[in-house]
């Protein structure tokens, strides 16, 4: 597999996964009682197998070596960001399931969104440096 179908084969992935959240986000609309687990599951796989899969495309083709230094910092800055976000939950995890506190989950999703969110910006504006740069 070429490392532009693994790249695209990744976003796919990745959109599958955070696409798993919709039908989660009905049901709980529509009242009905649902597990968060099957979901979760999905959504993990699908990132998680789909980020893989686009860093090995860019190893592959060497582009995490080839950007300038403001693209490499803002591509560390945005792997620093998406790691926070994750790991925004483990504070929730604690709370919720080792200390048997009723947690709100909303603080926690929101620091998790602006973490992955604001990652995927800053790695989405070091891609675009990259594709603007003449080769």
């Amino acid at each position: 597999m070429t490392p532009a179908h693994q790249r695209l084969l990744g976003a796919i992935l990745i959109g599958l996964g955070i696409s798993a959240w919709a039908p989660f986000l009905v049901l709980i609309g529509l009242g009905r009682p649902v597990s968060i687990f099957p979901f979760l599951g999905v959504h993990l796989a699908g990132v998680l197998s789909g980020a893989w899969l686009r860093n090995n495309a860019n190893q592959k083709e060497g582009l995490s070596q080839g950007q300038t230094a403001p693209g490499r910092k803002r591509r560390i800055a945005s792997i620093v960001l998406i790691y926070l976000g994750v790991l925004a939950w483990a504070p929730y995890f604690y709370l919720d399931k080792f200390l048997n506190l009723d947690t709100p989950v909303a603080p926690f999703l929101v620091a998790h969104l602006t973490g992955v969110l604001g990652g995927a910006a800053l790695r989405a504006s070091a891609e675009m440096e990259r594709f603007r740069s003449p080769k």
